[in-house]
């Protein structure tokens, strides 16, 4: 990252910040007025998403420009997914034209993320034509455009200053919702507003067949744009109050933020079985892929909480308005940025996620203790940790997220979202034990977060900006607290953490309710063997210097039989319940070998749990519990 750079991106911030309108009272600017105020629109693109079904969609753009070299690119580091990880495989057909002329193009060899081309004299514009491939159809009922996969874009224009006026042609009788300012519809066609590039890739469009608008009466205006595979999904949608838990999601946001950087929270909601865990921050329109129908599953709704519904909107104020300057250091959509501050984007959305769910009530205390023992549990099995510092986890992300769980506990995964998430809960407990009550990270949130009311924009901080900030709430070595647990490889405890907060990680037999990572009949023994199984019996981890390991298992092998008899998630539960003289027969598959493994063991079944320390200060209860906006 260049520091000039960066710098420069800072200034620009601050100046932006001081001439934003607040939302309290300057939001009476009208959209009218804005308008006269923005420079005349570089580029439109019309998005044909007719095809939708078919998982094709046909982009028409108009950009303005120069005689002489064109340089075009296509999003490469995409805002929120932190890697440059733009589905360039899925641009096909391009076509450019100055009036009736074809234009050549040549991609460049280096970067196969940029375009090339040679405009010739007399020309004041050119238009682009191409297709985008597979991408943002959810199912053959409903669609989520992100415009990052259908723009090719001119380079040389600050994201923040390039105007683009966009369309989208809808399929007969869908219906869309977005933060965009609608400006005309006619037929399956919508316009909206001219806004800059880096706001438009940050403004998706849900759209559906079945489709609803719920207003809520909320403080803050905010509503639900709802789509669904059928017309009931969208009818039943507030069959387990959903209404009330995203009315009482906003009202907490209040209470934690006091103030907020966009006019009306879109709560982009789709349901269906194509695409049912899925999600991506937005700063005034945030969206979650759930289940089919699942607003109306009350399950689905606790299950959701915190690591969807309530961690993508949370972001519209960590990652959104507050950024990492390390990750907002180019004026464009290229690359490359540092992602190294992700503990603080992530994870501190992570536990502010999981606290402003539990809180409105998707999920309760009970719920959100199970939680944060379980996700304790799972870094404890990580051997990894023993070598890797945590912010090696936010320097490779990118790399991570595309990797599978096979020997995750070496390589480790993402962990600066739920060890980051511990991190930012032992730091709320010292402020509260500090203060003796009267402070928490809550009124760090506000004064980092939540600052004042204005329009959506970027206020970039450094690691130092995050320390200094905690300081001014509570006096204390900040830097060397984060050195230790984030910049240095850690090997302390984790269950130190949870005591600090009054609670013990504990061990039994009661199964941990069913998590957003676990599909259907999978079995974890994780905790006791040392290896979890899918439902037909595959093994898909391994916890190094447990039974199962020592054993000689290994991920991708299938187990086939345990003591004699045929694999079900049954009979390996019985084995490891009552094992005969502490040892376990498994019958495995590897490659085209089976081969007798002998599991040394006889722990029982064991699950993590949290149990209060006697005695102690119950911090976990006082941090989850609701709060009053005042």
């Amino acid at each position: 990252m260049s520091a000039k750079l960066s710098a420069k991106y800072v200034a620009a911030a601050v100046v932006a910040m001081a001439a934003a309108w607040s939302i309290g009272g300057s939001a009476a600017i009208s959209r009218g007025a804005q308008a006269l105020n923005q420079p005349a629109p570089t580029m439109t693109v019309v998005v044909d998403e007719t095809q939708a079904a078919r998982r094709i969609a046909f982009v028409h753009e108009e950009i303005q420009v120069k005689p002489g070299t064109l340089a075009l690119a296509y999003p490469k580091w995409i805002p929120g997914d932190h890697g440059p990880i733009g589905p360039i495989e899925e641009l096909a057909a391009i076509r450019v034209r100055a009036g009736n002329t074809a234009l050549p193009w040549t991609r460049d060899p280096d970067d196969i993320y940029k375009f090339q081309v040679d405009v010739p004299a007399g020309t004041e514009k050119v238009s682009v034509d191409f297709d985008t491939l597979l991408e943002n159809t959810i199912s053959d009922h409903q669609l989520l455009l992100e415009w990052s996969t259908v723009l090719l874009y001119p380079l040389g224009i600050d994201k923040r200053e390039l105007m683009v006026r966009p369309s989208i042609l809808l399929p007969a009788n869908w219906k869309p919702g977005s933060s965009l300012h609608m400006t005309a519809e006619s037929g399956n066609r919508v316009d909206f507003a001219p806004l800059s590039i880096e706001r438009l890739v940050d403004s998706p469009v849900l759209a559906g067949e079945f489709f609803r608008v719920i207003p809520l009466k909320t403080s803050w205006p905010a509503e639900m744009d709802v789509t669904g595979d059928s017309q009931e999904a969208v009818d039943k949608a507030d069959d387990a109050h959903a209404v009330s838990l995203f009315t009482k999601l906003v009202e907490q946001d209040r209470a934690m933020f006091g103030f907020r950087h966009w006019e009306t929270m879109h709560f982009l909601i789709s349901q269906s079985a194509a695409d049912p865990y899925d999600g991506l921050e937005h700063e005034d329109s945030p969206w979650d892929g759930i289940d089919d129908a699942g607003l109306s599953k009350k399950d689905e709704l606790e299950r959701l909480g915190f690591p969807v519904l309530a961690h993508e909107q949370a972001h519209s104020w960590d990652g959104k308005y507050r950024r990492p300057a390390e990750l907002y250091s180019k004026t464009d959509f290229q690359g490359p940025e540092r992602t190294t501050l992700l503990w603080v984007y992530e994870g501190l959305t992570e536990y502010i996620g999981e606290v402003l769910a539990t809180r409105a009530g998707f999920e309760d205390a009970a719920y959100f203790r199970d939680f944060r023992g379980q996700a304790t549990a799972n870094l404890m099995n990580e051997t990894g940790r023993a070598s890797s510092a945590l912010v090696d986890t936010a320097t490779d992300n990118w790399v991570m997220r595309n990797a599978g769980p096979e020997w995750s506990s070496q390589r480790r995964g993402q962990d600066y979202y739920d060890e980051g998430a511990l991190i930012w809960l032992r730091a709320d407990v010292i402020i509260r034990e500090r203060s003796h009550g009267r402070l928490s990270l809550d009124d760090f949130v506000r004064s980092f977060l939540g600052q004042r009311d204005t329009g959506p924009i970027v206020v970039p901080y450094t690691r130092e900006d995050v320390e200094n900030a905690l300081s001014a709430i509570l006096p204390y070595d900040w830097h060397q607290f984060f050195e230790t647990r984030v910049y240095e490889v850690n090997q302390e405890p984790l269950t130190a953490d949870l005591e600090a907060a009054g609670w013990r990680l504990t061990y039994n037999d009661t199964p941990n309710p069913e998590r957003y990572w676990d599909k259907p009949g999978n079995y974890h023994a994780s905790y006791s063997i040392g290896m979890d199984l899918d439902k037909d019996g595959k093994i898909y981890h391994v916890v190094p210097n447990t039974p199962a390991y020592e054993a000689g298992l290994g991920p991708d092998m299938t187990v086939v039989a345990v003591n004699g008899r045929a694999y079900s998630s049954d009979v390996l539960n019985e084995a490891i319940t009552h094992p005969r003289d502490g040892k376990i027969s498994v019958m495995a598959r590897n490659f085209d070998s089976v081969q007798q493994y002998e599991i040394r063991y006889s722990g029982g079944v064991r699950y993590p749990h949290l149990m209060q320390i006697p005695g102690s200060h119950d911090y976990l209860s006082e941090i989850v519990a609701p709060r009053s906006v005042e």
